[in-house]
């Protein structure tokens, strides 16, 4: 018997076990994004509301899925947004069609709130890529969804040293990490970026604090910013997440097996961090909160840098850069010798047309990486 219920943190340990046991595929790894110790804790530090529904048979759990709210913007003006996350499912109770039963449950309240939410799903993942634009009449709650684009993640992998260049536009840069005094300019780049991103979140001075106070190991030194003729011209935050999101390693795939055998050998010889073994997890640094004035991509390379080298020597094996594919901020990474994995970010919608009679701006999608 199946059946699908909302569900809380009484359920924490069965759903890290379903999520250890469910790995994401692509061409570059097997991996899972293990949320030890605490499944709840990353909505509670991105959304306002959220819920989680389990997937029952015969009274066991063998899958789940979260729905989030949030207030974002969406065409430059802050709305609610919904947010599908965390669907796992274990491997002998897929293709039951759970999404779709429990859409009902997922999405009645939402679409009395808002018209438009969104998810991700990485690049490969078929299972998932099929439920894209897929919509079955008997689910009429179910909303019609559609990919607007792909995001990419960049992984930097910690190597050689690498120097500090200091010039953009032919005038001195310096970087260094923020103190509480930069809170005000910090909060304003930020905000002008993501006023123009859909799904870009709303960025105050209080909003800002908020951030910074839920993060677990986070603090205003957390943040980097860069200055030109002491104006504040760029800004990104350095999160190491291992309190509460670890990229495990499953197995190293095809594409990245000569990688992983050309680093291990040098290594040693140039003091490179050690790659983990399969079943252990990256020491990594997630690069988000990123505003750039012009969007220049040399003070992101000059801030990335900055983060690189201390990164390397307190041991770290890489540092994660992201954005929509095709960001032209994103050349800040060809110094760098890195691996891609992309995600789809899809758009769901109450009514087919809804994105096309709002004119909906497509072209700039926002999607944290600390999410993904």
């Amino acid at each position: 018997m199946l059946a699908i219920k909302e569900i809380g943190p009484e359920h924490n340990d069965r759903m890290l076990e379903i999520l250890l046991e469910s790995p994401m595929e692509s061409d570059v790894l097997s991996m899972v994004l293990d949320r030890s110790p605490d499944m709840f804790l990353v909505p509670r530090i991105f959304f306002d509301e959220f819920k989680a529904f389990g997937f029952f048979r015969e009274d066991l759990l063998v899958g789940f899925v979260m729905i989030c709210e949030k207030e974002l913007y969406v065409n430059g003006k802050a709305q609610l947004v919904g947010y599908l996350a965390n669907m796992y499912v274990q491997t002998d109770a897929r293709k039951l069609g759970w999404l779709y039963k429990a859409s009902q449950l997922l999405f009645e309240e939402l679409h009395q709130k808002t018209d438009i939410g969104f998810a991700s799903t990485v690049q490969g993942n078929k299972a998932t890529e099929s439920m894209i634009g897929r919509r079955i009449g008997k689910f009429p709650l179910m909303p019609y969804s559609q990919t607007v684009g792909l995001q990419v993640v960049h992984t930097l992998l910690i190597t050689f040293k690498k120097r500090q260049h200091q010039k953009s536009k032919g005038l001195k840069l310096m970087t260094r990490r923020a103190n509480p005094s930069d809170l005000p300019k910090i909060a304003k780049l930020l905000d002008h970026e993501y006023r123009n991103r859909l799904f870009g979140p709303v960025m105050t001075e209080k909003h800002l604090r908020e951030v910074i106070e839920k993060r677990p190991g986070f603090s205003i030194s957390d943040y980097w910013v860069a200055e030109r003729r002491d104006k504040l011209v760029g800004v990104c935050s350095a999160w190491d997440t291992s309190a509460f999101r670890n990229i495990r390693v499953m197995a190293y795939m095809k594409r990245f097996k000569w990688v992983y055998r050309m680093y291990s050998l040098v290594a040693p010889l140039f003091r490179f961090p050690r790659l983990p073994k399969a079943g252990e997890p990256f020491r990594e640094l997630i690069v988000n909160d990123v505003a750039i004035v012009d969007r220049d991509p040399v003070i992101f390379e000059a801030l990335i840098r900055s983060i690189y080298r201390e990164a390397r020597v307190k041991g770290y094996n890489m540092i994660e850069v992201g954005s929509y594919s095709g960001d032209p901020l994103l050349k800040a990474v060809k110094p760098f010798f890195t691996q891609e994995v992309y995600s789809h970010t899809i758009v769901g919608c109450s009514r087919e047309d809804y994105l096309q009679k709002s004119r909906i701006d497509l072209t700039r999608p926002f999607v944290d990486i600390a999410l993904t």
